[in-house]
């Protein structure tokens, strides 16, 4: 179910008045089988790969520590996934699984059953560290199979073709479940915490499996930790009206963000990265810079009305976006993007990779890896590949070069300030060409039009108003906000003030002319 679907503000509310009116424990239950609920609405047989998630994590958390459960509940947990699937199977019609999935199934069910039971066998020296490679070695395969089968064999075809083999193996179809990368990476990083003895495990069952598939921020993040999520679910927390209010008001920020400035931004991005679109450097630039401000208003929105559903059940995520493009440099820069996910590759690729604590040459290259796994978690692609390497070498360069000068605390004046946040922005386009482009072919065009302002085939000064029609109000909420760091609190502004603000958003929400795109970030 998306944020921006007619059934969600029906779900929500009905959702609300029941979840606020159950006991604790009830509404526990009440919010993971919602949860299930929602995630089942895009398809209903990638459950199973939630519940997988859920039942090898919190196994291995629990292994991790030298507890465990009895061998019925252990059996029973592990084929949970495959309980899920045969009843799609026989109650579900067209339910698109066959008897070659269900074997599949079952045999990881039954050899993660075999693969834990085997590690108890261990000694308590090897133990804990052979839950943790299990943990991290099934989610990443899953997660791998269903992300990156299609790009490594399409890779390899295209490579033994260059050889001049003739590879004839099958392409399989492989459908992209929603949200796999996020709860994947927050569930794997809960078990990562335990082992480095930087979380508290967590007995309970069904806190953990709310905490593994909290609806709000499921399926596109922000990326939790554990130490800051499932506390909270274990609080009996007490209703407040101000839960409502806040939450109505990230909410309406947030659609705001999506609606009326990022779909309306997608019109102009998709014009000037189709294939077929002829461009100059004017159409270039402003479909580079529509397409930055679609990506940050689509995914920091859908940020915003998790941040909100969430506060709406008195629970509080992180914060995910701090005004990205005001950065002065590219560490600047994944401090204010993204920030679950940046924090996420730096706690658990780059520090263990050796951070900046080497050579310089081992810096440059932890930096490399990281963001071209960065990339790759993006996507299945080339593309993708290319921006996190001009990602990692953008971080190089300010790094070890004159650039970073421009940062220095006794040449920051406030002109060399502008500057170089100017010039990260600038960077940070070329970085969103990369990210939108369909090939690197469409990408090198659109580089290659910055240089040809010649005549277009169709004049660009309308598109032009019209981005900026869709920008000047984003810019002007966050002026208001910038006292903060939170992009979405006005609090300091007077309720008549805040109000005709609210009033001026829904106006330009349900007036805006087009509200029909998917959230971006659905994709990874």
């Amino acid at each position: 179910m998306s944020f921006i679907s007619w059934q969600f503000p029906l779900f929500l509310i009905g959702f609300i008045l029941i979840y606020w009116w159950l006991p604790h424990r009830r509404r526990l239950w009440f919010l993971l089988v919602g949860s299930y609920a929602f995630y089942a609405f895009w398809d209903v047989r990638f459950l199973a790969l939630v519940f997988t998630t859920t039942v090898v994590d919190f196994l291995c958390g629990l292994g991790i520590q030298g507890e465990r459960r009895s061998l019925r509940v252990i059996v029973l947990l592990s084929l949970l996934p495959f309980a899920w699937l045969l009843g799609c199977f026989g109650f579900i019609p067209r339910s698109g699984i066959d008897l070659n999935l269900l074997t599949i199934a079952l045999g990881i069910s039954l050899a993660f059953l075999g693969v834990y039971l085997l590690i108890w066998h261990l000694p308590d020296s090897l133990r804990a560290r052979g839950f943790l490679l299990l943990s991290i070695c099934l989610c990443l395969s899953i997660l791998g199979y269903f992300k990156y089968c299609n790009f490594f064999s399409e890779s390899a075809k295209s490579a033994l073709s260059f050889l001049g083999l003739r590879p004839d193996w099958p392409t399989w179809y492989i459908i992209l479940p929603v949200g796999i990368s996020f709860y994947t990476f927050q569930s794997l990083a809960y078990v990562i915490d335990l082992y480095r003895g930087q979380a508290v495990v967590c007995r309970d069952f069904l806190i953990f499996a709310v905490f593994d598939a909290f609806f709000p921020q499921l399926v596109a993040g922000p990326i939790e930790r554990s130490r800051h999520l499932i506390p909270q679910l274990e609080k009996d927390i007490i209703f407040a009206g101000s839960y409502l209010n806040d939450g109505l008001r990230l909410i309406l920020i947030g659609l705001f963000k999506k609606v009326f400035v990022a779909d309306n931004c997608a019109l102009l991005a998709n014009y000037v990265f189709a294939p077929q679109t002829a461009l100059n450097g004017a159409w270039a630039l402003i479909g580079g810079v529509a397409f930055a401000f679609q990506i940050y208003g689509d995914f920091s929105g859908y940020t915003d009305i998790a941040r909100g559903t969430a506060k709406m059940l008195g629970i509080d995520l992180v914060q995910n976006f701090r005004y990205p493009y005001l950065a002065k440099d590219p560490s600047d820069f994944w401090s204010r993007w993204h920030i679950s996910l940046s924090t996420w590759f730096r706690d658990y690729v780059y520090i263990p990779l050796g951070g900046n604590r080497g050579r310089d040459w081992q810096t440059v290259r932890n930096l490399m890896v990281t963001m071209l796994l960065a990339g790759l978690w993006h996507g299945a692609s080339w593309v993708f590949v290319l921006w996190g390497a001009y990602h990692g070498v953008l971080l190089t360069l300010y790094r070890f070069s004159p650039l970073r000068v421009l940062n220095r605390r006794q040449f920051a004046w406030l002109w060399q300030d502008w500057l170089a946040r100017l010039l990260m922005f600038g960077f940070t386009l070329i970085g969103w060409a990369i990210f939108r482009s369909p090939d690197l072919t469409r990408f090198w065009t659109w580089l290659m039009a910055l240089g040809n302002w010649g005549p277009a085939e169709l004049p660009w000064l309308s598109s032009l108003g019209w981005l900026l029609l869709h920008l000047v109000p984003l810019m002007l909420l966050q002026i208001a906000a910038s006292r903060f760091e939170d992009e979405t609190r006005l609090v300091h502004l007077h309720w008549t003030t805040r109000g005709a603000l609210y009033f001026v958003m829904i106006l330009l929400i349900v007036s805006s002319t087009e509200h029909d795109q998917e959230f971006i970030y659905f994709q990874f």
